[in-house]
């Protein structure tokens, strides 16, 4: 799940377009900015004609000038945190334009706008500081702290346990009342099922130690790493199922960040914010 946008072409306005299985004013742009079949005629038969013309009517794919996954929902939410932590003031356009659930479009006019913002945050070094669960034994980064979800990564549904992490420490805690029943800076996890981990479906038992105060927790969910091959050397088994580390020590981090730290998100905005601007035509985000 996460966040989508395209822009359409111009190609059926310029001529370098097929003409469709029907004549140009039966289509119209729709409210949502997509070329489509006025209502009067949009028969079953008419739109699957409409859609597979669409489909190959030029050189764009679906007449879309551009199409690009901007990111998935947690990415993108630390993106806004990181605008949010620089300061809004900076980027109007981009807190008025971005959207905070699929759907919506943002004009030609805003898209040049925001073009201007994200260079601006190109140019800034210093994008503050974040949270991170870190594996020591490896430097790799576990998760970063979302602070949109309270810093709160796994949900459990059958035990009722969140856990998650903030400036403070990794916590475990009841969704319902809230009330932790577990926290700590610099923990251990232990698998005391870890084939129940590896073949599943329920998962094994876990504990946590907190590596200062000694205290520990025993449940059923655990923190996860990086994805590994199964024993024969495949990425999924036969039931299609991934395998993943879990590292037996971690630690709560802060670290500085910098604007480069966003480029998966920064490239895709730029390429849809540019394509409206050449086209005209607005974002459509989905």
């Amino acid at each position: 799940m996460g966040l989508d946008a395209t822009v359409m072409c111009n190609c059926l306005r310029d001529g370098l377009a097929s003409e469709p299985p029907f004549p140009r004013d039966w289509l119209k742009i729709d409210s949502d900015g997509y070329l489509n079949l006025k209502p009067e005629f949009d028969s079953d038969d008419n739109f699957l004609g409409f859609v597979r013309w669409r489909e190959t009517a030029c050189v764009h794919s679906d007449m879309d000038a551009a199409s690009e996954r901007i990111s998935n929902w947690t990415g993108y939410r630390l993106f806004q945190e990181a605008l949010g932590t620089i300061g809004w003031e900076r980027f109007p356009v981009l807190k008025r334009e971005l959207p905070d659930v699929n759907g919506g479009q943002t004009d030609s006019t805003a898209a040049a706008g925001a073009l201007g913002e994200l260079a601006e945050f190109r140019r800034i070094d210093d994008a503050g500081t974040a949270v991170f669960l870190v594996d020591p034994a490896t430097g790799e980064t576990i998760q970063r702290a979302v602070a949109a979800y309270e810093g709160v990564f796994i949900m459990d549904g059958r035990s009722g346990l969140d856990a998650g992490f903030d400036p403070i420490g990794f916590f475990i805690r009841d969704r319902d009342s809230r009330v932790e029943r577990f926290r700590a800076l610099r923990f251990t996890q232990t698998l005391l099922d870890p084939e129940a981990y590896m073949h599943g479906p329920e998962p094994g038992r876990v504990v946590f130690q907190s590596l200062d105060s000694g205290e520990t927790f025993e449940c059923r969910l655990a923190v996860s790493g990086g994805e590994i091959p199964w024993p024969d050397g495949r990425m999924q088994d036969d039931r299609g199922r991934c395998r993943f580390e879990h590292p037996a020590r971690l630690h709560v981090e802060l670290r500085r960040e910098r604007a480069a730290d966003y480029e998966y998100v920064l490239q895709p905005l730029e390429i849809v914010f540019r394509a409206s601007v050449e086209t005209g035509n607005p974002v459509r985000w989905c």
